[in-house]
């Protein structure tokens, strides 16, 4: 087991920003794990785990700790009897590779997070989704092992506590992921709800499921900064989800704005065209932080920006919603401050 002292952790994220590391190490295997838990506890620092680093705001201070990139590997997909096919899934598997792994086996089920990058690990933490899946969709089960003492975990989707970017995992970081099992379609079933997906595909074929990733792809094209190019995290912040009330009390003002019904008396509204429309704030751009020109949720570093500036450009976009139509946004990312 080697590790290494002093490793910049912007290298391992995709907005491009963190400091040094004191220690950092890969852990490929479960005893890699429990050997570098060993390492901390006996040297009494902390622990940060990664998975690809897609989703996470990184201080640009030294973390006086251990930092463990989970590559644990591993991909097994067993039929079974009704057209379903369980995966089971290393952690550390980068997502996209899985879901084309699936889908040249014509397995529905994870079509619509294609092109999400990180490791399925790290999505399984953040419940990662995308044009009305995700990925929690396909859990059955998460196993892995607890930061304190080594041992094994084995979680049913019931425990996992998913919700919207949400999950047990995002706020209990002492539980570290090692291997998912997901349940897949044979029979092709798709989620097609949203309007620009459904547009792409119509008067192709209804039972392919490469066209559908295709499809996703092209709108991710479209609408998101390359992240091999430029820095960023994807959505930085989460589409709000507002009272009934709220909701038809902003269309008497909005008529447009788009909403969708979360369930009796909730909506979840579009923070995108909120930040367009009412906002004004699409491109909006404050030396090297701002808002994709293409889509406002999604912030970028365009250079050399700092962790800090990255918080106080947040904030005032978090104020000017507020300001605008008496909403309290929250971040997507998770920051590691």
């Amino acid at each position: 087991m080697k590790i290494k002292e002093n490793i910049l952790l912007k290298d391992f994220t995709t907005l491009r920003i963190g400091g040094e590391a004191k220690f950092f190490a890969v852990a490929k295997s479960e005893d890699d794990l429990r050997e570098l838990f060993a390492f901390a506890k006996g040297r009494k620092l902390p622990i940060i785990v990664l998975g690809g680093g897609s989703n996470l705001l990184v201080s640009d201070h030294a973390f006086c700790g251990l930092v463990i990139k989970n590559e644990l590997k591993g991909i097994k997909f067993t039929d079974q009897v009704d057209n379903k096919v369980i995966l089971e899934v290393g952690a550390g598997e980068v997502l996209d590779d899985v879901i084309v792994l699936a889908i040249l086996r014509k397995l529905s089920g994870l079509e619509n997070l294609s092109g999400i990058p990180g490791t399925i690990g790290g999505a399984a933490v953040q419940n990662a989704g995308a044009y009305g899946a995700e990925l929690s969709d396909c859990i059955i089960s998460v196993e892995g092992l607890r930061l304190e003492n080594g041992k094994k975990f084995v979680f049913k989707k019931s425990d996992c506590q998913y919700g919207y970017r949400e999950s047990f995992f995002k706020k209990n970081k002492k539980y570290v992921i090692t291997n998912l099992t997901l349940e897949l379609n044979k029979n092709l079933v798709f989620k097609l709800d949203y309007a620009g997906l459904k547009n792409l595909l119509m008067g192709k074929k209804k039972n392919d499921v490469d066209e559908v990733r295709q499809a996703v792809l092209q709108i991710r094209g479209e609408k998101l900064p390359d992240w091999h190019k430029v820095g960023t995290a994807g959505s930085f912040f989460k589409n709000p989800i507002i009272s009934t009330d709220k909701f038809n009390e902003l269309k008497e003002n909005y008529p447009e704005l788009p909403g969708f019904i979360e369930s009796k008396d909730k909506i979840k509204i579009s923070l995108a065209w909120v930040l367009d429309h009412i906002c004004q704030l699409k491109g909006y751009r404050v030396q090297d932080v701002g808002l994709y020109d293409k889509q406002p949720i999604v912030l970028v570093n365009y250079g050399k920006t700092t962790a800090m500036e990255v918080i106080n450009f947040a904030d005032q976009i978090k104020n000017n919603v507020n300001k605008k139509i008496g909403i309290q946004i929250e971040e997507e990312v998770e920051k590691i401050i």
